[in-house]
């Protein structure tokens, strides 16, 4: 019984890797290794700027959820008759 060679988590008896890390080597040999790698890099790695908008977004989100939102019927409740 061998750990696998990519994840280091799974046991593997036959081969080398696990199901889910032969199904990324297999998508390697199609489209290459730099073509892969360039591609998990580019959608996986956040830049600075995207980590600063994503800090943006958190602290709106989070200024909307301490305003109480005010129903409809929350209104005719409080307007004078």
């Amino acid at each position: 019984m061998f750990s696998c060679y990519l994840c280091e988590k799974e046991s593997c008896y036959i081969s080398y890797f696990c199901n889910q890390c032969r199904e990324i080597k297999n998508i390697m040999n199609v489209y290459g290794r730099e073509e892969v790698l360039d591609i998990v890099k580019t959608c996986t790695i956040r830049n600075k700027k995207q980590l600063n908008n994503k800090i943006e977004n958190i602290k709106k989100e989070q200024e909307q959820e301490e305003t109480p939102v005010q129903t409809r019927s929350q209104k005719k409740k409080d307007q004078p008759k």
